[in-house]
């Protein structure tokens, strides 16, 4: 491949769902994420990643921010699919140039809604 050659590079996308079915879950509240890849025009499922939710457990001990770890578990995502979320989430994840979209569709309409969006188009060049 010559330099000029664009390429494309991962483009992952975090979605929560309780089921794996449809996009179910609060960001604050989501017990996992699917991880999916957007890049080559057809996305696909890489993983998913078990996430321990920022709201509704008992965090007394902890030090760390609540929020943290679940940012921090998409942090590589160029956007989250979340039924809902709330201001601090989407402040935290904006400052990392995190997209955050909300709906309550399944995942493979979510998924494809995205894609033929172009929202996440990205090309680089080696």
């Amino acid at each position: 491949m010559d330099s000029q050659t664009p390429t494309t590079r991962q483009i992952k996308v975090a979605i929560a769902t309780g089921d794996g079915i449809s996009v179910t879950e609060h960001f604050g509240y989501a017990t996992r994420f699917q991880i999916w890849d957007f890049a080559d025009g057809s996305p696909r499922q890489l993983e998913t990643r078990p996430n321990r939710p920022a709201c509704g457990a008992d965090r007394s001990a902890q030090r760390r921010e609540p929020m943290d770890e679940s940012v921090e578990l998409v942090a590589d995502c160029r956007a989250v699919i979340v039924a809902r979320i709330g201001e601090c989430g989407v402040d935290r994840l904006t400052a990392l140039g995190i997209l955050a979209f909300e709906t309550e569709d399944a995942v493979d309409s979510a998924v494809r809604e995205l894609a033929e969006s172009g929202l996440l188009r990205e090309r680089v060049v080696s």
